[in-house]
């Protein structure tokens, strides 16, 4: 009876070592290329082809990461280019008509520079809850309206930091893919 309990004990401690061992082999490990990416990088590299937002809430919340890096300045032009491209996919076939690239990359460009001129920065970026997001059928397309809210800080020492909120307008596309149709400031 003793040699059967001190068998099962030696098994239990050997499998005790394991678990604490792979366990320590998966918390140290090196997590690989994603980890060392930075968010521009990240951006950059998402293949919204294959792999794009499911909902209208996802989808704005992608496109409101890419305004964060537009404004943090941290990018070279090649990573600005890239940026706004896949900005741009996530637009309305309508939207991207009316903001062909080169156009569009130049607005964006002129939008960074004021902000850089004004000192002003976003703080913090709030894309609404799911269950708060509006959703309306009109001539038998769907249509989503994402509200969010920005939180500005201003280093210029006449004017105040503050909020500013945009509600966004979705509309699925023929894939039944949400697409940016366009915005408006409340």
């Amino acid at each position: 009876m003793k040699k059967s309990s001190l068998k099962t004990s030696i098994i239990v401690i050997l499998c005790a070592a394991l678990c604490l061992g792979y366990y320590y082999y998966l918390s140290h490990r090196d997590t690989g290329k994603e980890g060392e990416m930075s968010e521009v990088e990240m951006i950059v590299s998402k293949d919204l082809e294959n792999s794009y937002p499911k909902t209208a809430r996802e989808v704005v919340k992608f496109y409101n990461r890419i305004l964060e890096c537009y404004y943090s300045r941290e990018y070279s032009e090649e990573q600005l280019a890239r940026m706004t491209e896949q900005a741009r996919l996530l637009m309305d076939e309508e939207l991207r008509q009316n903001n062909p690239s080169e156009s569009y990359l130049e607005s964006v460009k002129a939008d960074i520079n004021s902000y850089v001129e004004d000192k002003k920065s976003i703080s913090d970026v709030n894309v609404e809850g799911s269950k708060e997001i509006e959703y309306k059928t009109k001539n038998g397309q769907d249509y989503a309206y994402v509200d969010v809210s920005y939180f500005l800080k201003n280093r210029k020492g006449d004017k105040k930091s503050g909020r500013s909120s945009q509600t966004y307008i979705l509309r699925k596309d023929e894939d039944s893919k949400w697409r940016i149709l366009g915005f408006y400031q409340e």
